[in-house]
């Protein structure tokens, strides 16, 4: 499966392609293939098996290619830039960082079922993403909060040096299912998502390469 456009764009560039190839300039054609490739590798959507297990906080991110992992992980606090609309005072949360390189899948996916109940588009400087995982910095991102039963659910779309575009796919007052498509960011970027820190437990660690809707980044304490 492929991001919605992807296949017109690419039709563009191969019938582009192949008139040069027909005249003979070859180069001009590898090139413009070497683009259809491309768009093709990056725009691809597929689909992901999603555990519905009860608890359980699915990575909203790949991180799977080159040197796209989780790299950070923190504990964030009410005071911390942006946190006051995922946090209560005097709350906790985890942060977890994901970086995606060029080269992994760049839709992004609902760590948990819930409702919308916050979006927020902060613009900003593009600069090297994996530079550090903290929001407060002067990059380009985009906030998504989802009210989940385990509490208040952060994403954290950031755009990275490459990364030119953030595409967001919900609205505020939408119902989401864990493991549907929240958004993209396009070409290069990281995403964080933040968990309650007293009402979950970890289950990745740093350096760990996460999969989209299918690793559990978090097991959450459920409250009778």
């Amino acid at each position: 499966m492929f991001v919605k456009g992807t296949l017109k764009k690419a039709g563009v560039f191969l019938t582009l392609a192949v008139l040069p190839f027909l005249f003979g300039y070859f180069l001009v054609s590898l090139i413009l293939f070497s683009i259809v490739a491309f768009i093709m590798q990056f725009f691809r959507d597929p689909n992901r098996r999603v555990p519905h297990e009860k608890g359980v906080v699915v990575a909203p991110a790949d991180g799977r290619v080159l040197k796209g992992q989780i790299d950070k992980i923190e504990i964030v606090e009410y005071e911390d830039p942006l946190m006051k609309h995922i946090l209560k005072k005097g709350e906790k949360g985890v942060r977890i960082s994901t970086f995606m390189s060029p080269f992994d899948v760049h839709v992004n996916r609902s760590p948990v079922s819930g409702k919308i109940v916050k979006t927020k588009h902060f613009s900003g400087k593009f600069k090297l993403a994996f530079k550090d995982a903290e929001t407060e910095t002067e990059k380009e991102k985009n906030l998504i909060v989802i009210d989940s039963e385990y509490g208040k659910i952060g994403v954290i779309q950031i755009a990275g040096f490459v990364a030119r575009r953030i595409v967001q796919y919900v609205n505020v007052g939408d119902s989401v299912e864990i493991g549907e498509r929240l958004g993209m960011i396009k070409f290069g970027s990281r995403v964080d998502l933040i968990v309650p820190y007293e009402k979950c437990k970890l289950m990745v660690k740093e350096g760990q390469k996460p999969k989209a809707a299918e690793t559990i980044m978090a097991r959450m304490v459920i409250a009778n």
